[in-house]
């Protein structure tokens, strides 16, 4: 995992320590109301069932989700992932898969946009070095998704009251981008080297403006 995602992913968890270590219950319902989450496999909890791309992939049957759900989920696991976990420590519902919800009360306690296979460069990006991307959904089709369920939940009073009282869990993202480089065999190591700068710059791009 790169220093970058490594520090997102220590940001996300510090408030489960603090939990771990003894937070008290009170404290922990009026920190948060709810978890927004992004990244790939390892955080999407049903979003690729939803996809066309891959509602019927892997994921869909067992042995996923065998050993927890008793039955697939969407989840990249036979059990759960570390998200599950998170909100399990912090007292809070399950966010709901983006594409399993339609209304604002759907999203109102939190909402999952990632999507497994998902990628932190565009498809522009693929297409112009001849690759082509597991699933049509990137980074900055997820932070997308975030903004429409901004509009959903109200007045800009309202969408700033959600996202103080929210938890937002950023990554892992940027596997993906390199895994589908790796499985073209005329793309050499070198050359997927080079990707690093510009999923970097991908992932600042959006947390920036986002």
């Amino acid at each position: 995992m790169a220093p970058f995602s490594r520090f997102l992913l220590a940001v996300a968890l510090l408030p489960v320590v603090e939990v771990a270590a003894g937070a008290a219950p009170r404290d922990r319902d009026t920190r948060y109301s709810g978890i927004f989450s992004f990244g790939d496999s390892l955080t999407d909890t049903g979003n690729s069932l939803r996809l066309a791309a891959t509602g019927s992939g892997p994921s869909s049957r067992p042995p996923y989700g065998e050993t927890f759900f008793r039955h697939p989920t969407g989840r990249a696991s036979d059990g759960r992932l570390v998200i599950d976990f998170i909100v399990e420590a912090l007292g809070l519902p399950n966010p709901r898969p983006y594409l399993a919800g339609k209304s604002a009360g759907d999203f109102r306690r939190g909402v999952n946009f990632a999507v497994g296979g998902s990628t932190a460069l565009g498809p522009d990006f693929f297409d112009s070095r001849g690759l082509k991307p597991f699933v049509p959904v990137s980074f900055t089709n997820q932070t997308s998704w975030f903004k429409d369920v901004l509009q959903l939940l109200g007045s800009v009073h309202e969408q700033r009251r959600m996202m103080a009282r929210s938890l937002f869990l950023v990554g892992e993202i940027g596997v993906n981008d390199y895994l589908v480089a790796l499985g073209n065999n005329t793309v050499g190591v070198g050359e997927v080297r080079t990707l690093v700068p510009h999923i970097v710059a991908a992932v600042r791009s959006v947390l920036t403006v986002s």
